[in-house]
């Protein structure tokens, strides 16, 4: 985030908001100006009559008396006071009395006024001009002027702190607390709430909806991720499942469900490794339907399929779990791993499943039942032997065994 650029929206507000002011009182300034002068304007010529009328019987009497002295005295006085630059009296003996700034004589603002005799109407002894100090005028407009301003500025100045006041507590803080919340949000808080610490019992207004919808937000950002997750959740276990069923598929025979060639290639080569690494015996027997040609020619393939199906089920079912294991080899001929089994004990469990299949009746339809016989091969796992050897030791000993009339285990022992 480019913090150099960052400038806080109540800082903007109350900028913007002195400068709005700021023109405003400016304006009010000049209007407020415009009519101070005209009013002062009035004020100051009103006084300057006034003082000019308040010396007129003074002046008359001087003028009656013919003092000199006195009228010079006098225009003198009249010129002393604040708002009066120049003073000049003429008299119809053609004497002129002056005092002040005789430039400010012909100024616009001078004014003119007849003597007459005491207590005498309509006769005339002089004239007398008053022109006021325009320094004096401007002066005092400057000053209402200034204190204009000063009030306006001041009241600017109280607007915008109090403005800068209420908009870092309602807007300014808010805002940053939203945005330290959102900055510091990571996805394992998403469920942590936000917490504004706004005054209590107040109207409800935009950051509030603002809290809303964020707060919203994570609720629907909360349920979409605990979707996503139970969504992948099942598409794991379907795709776990599915793996299952296609490694399923490539180690299994689809007709009987026992194991296929491919594991067998697979899998036999570790149990010969582990059998010669740790000198732990190792039997296989193979197992051959016997006269199964003759059964598919009578009951068809269905009907050997369902032989081959119901031998394989008779022939597990007689196996110790997780221990050994059924390979269907080819054909109707299948292959039995035995580990941790010595010949005398394979041999034994060949009988006793030879014994399993002769006495199982297969149900075949239209056909009724029928029953079945196999012929087993058995070798052990000797310390030079290998794949081929082995296997080849325990297909001699299966084809003694059909040699010999079938229905029987190869090699046989003693009461056998």
């Amino acid at each position: 985030m480019n913090t150099s650029l960052f400038r806080p929206i109540a800082l903007t507000l109350i900028r913007k908001t002195f400068v709005w002011t700021t023109l405003c009182a400016l304006v009010i300034c000049v209007v407020q100006g415009a009519f101070s002068y005209h009013q002062a304007q009035a004020h100051f010529e009103m006084e300057v009559q006034g003082i000019a009328r308040t010396n007129m019987p003074l002046l008359s009497i001087a003028i009656w008396d013919i003092e000199p002295e006195i009228l010079q005295r006098q225009i003198e006085t009249i010129t002393q006071q604040h708002q009066v630059g120049y003073t000049r009296l003429e008299t119809l003996t053609g004497q002129v009395f002056e005092a002040g700034n005789a430039a400010l004589r012909y100024s616009s603002g001078a004014s003119r006024f007849d003597v007459f005799y005491p207590q005498t109407a309509g006769s005339l002894v002089g004239t007398l001009e008053v022109s006021p100090d325009p320094a004096v005028f401007y002066s005092e407009v400057f000053s209402s002027l200034i204190s204009v301003l000063a009030g306006y500025g001041v009241l600017t100045l109280l607007i915008c702190s109090m403005l800068a006041l209420v908009l870092r507590r309602e807007l300014q803080q808010p805002m940053q607390t939203i945005a330290h919340f959102v900055t510091e949000l990571n996805p394992g808080e998403l469920a942590k709430p936000l917490v504004l610490n706004r005054p209590r019992n107040r109207l409800r207004d935009e950051i509030d909806l603002v809290a809303d919808g964020f707060t919203a937000l994570q609720a629907e950002l909360n349920t979409h991720i605990e979707n996503l997750d139970r969504l992948v959740a099942e598409r794991t276990v379907q795709l776990e499942e599915a793996l299952e069923s296609i490694r399923h598929l490539s180690v299994s025979d689809p007709l009987t469900g026992v194991f296929n060639r491919h594991l067998f290639n697979e899998r036999f080569p570790q149990e010969l490794e582990r059998a010669t690494r740790y000198g732990r015996p190792l039997c296989v027997i193979f197992c051959d339907i016997d006269h199964f040609k003759q059964i598919n020619d009578r009951y068809g393939h269905a009907g050997g399929d369902t032989v081959l199906r119901q031998l394989s089920s008779t022939v597990s079912g007689g196996l110790r779990s997780d221990i050994d294991w059924l390979v269907r080899f080819g054909g109707e001929e299948f292959v039995l791993v035995l580990p941790e089994t010595m010949l005398e004990a394979a041999v034994g469990m060949a009988e006793r499943l030879r014994v399993r299949v002769s006495a199982e009746k297969i149900m075949l339809g239209e056909a009724g039942a029928i029953t079945v016989t196999a012929s087993f091969g058995v070798a052990q796992f000797m310390p030079d032997d290998t794949l081929e050897t082995l296997l080849k030791r325990a297909d001699a000993a299966l084809y003694a065994a059909k040699a010999a009339g079938r229905d029987l285990v190869f090699p046989r022992f003693q009461g056998q």
